[in-house]
Order: structure tokens, then sequence, then C-alpha cells
């Protein structure tokens, strides 16, 4: 089975984002804030990244 880059991406940012948060963070609301922060930043910066590096040949 394969899966499409931007699902890998979804998959590694979420789980990243959670293990940041319950590692860094002392109340749930600081972690569910935190985990949402990271979470979102891997997200923007992906596709930031994605849109640098399109016009290069493969």
């Amino acid at each position: 089975m394969e899966i499409a880059h931007f699902t890998a991406i979804l998959i590694f940012s979420f789980c990243v984002s959670i293990v940041f948060s319950l590692t860094t963070k002392e109340t749930s609301i600081e972690r569910l804030r935190y985990a949402i922060f990271v979470f979102f930043s891997f997200l923007v910066v992906a596709l930031a990244l994605g849109w640098v590096m399109y016009p290069f040949p493969k």
C-alpha cells in the first residue's frame, strides 16, 4: 500500500506534535494548544518548502 506525500506529512505532523506537546508542556490546555500550533506549523513549512522546490527538476 502506498500513501501520498501529503497524507504522510499529515500523519508525521500529527505524531510529532503529540509527542512534542506531551514532553514539553505541563497542563492539558497547554498541551492541546501547543500540539495544534506544532501540527499546523509543520504543515505550513512543508507546503512552503514544496512550493520552493517545485521549479527544480527531479
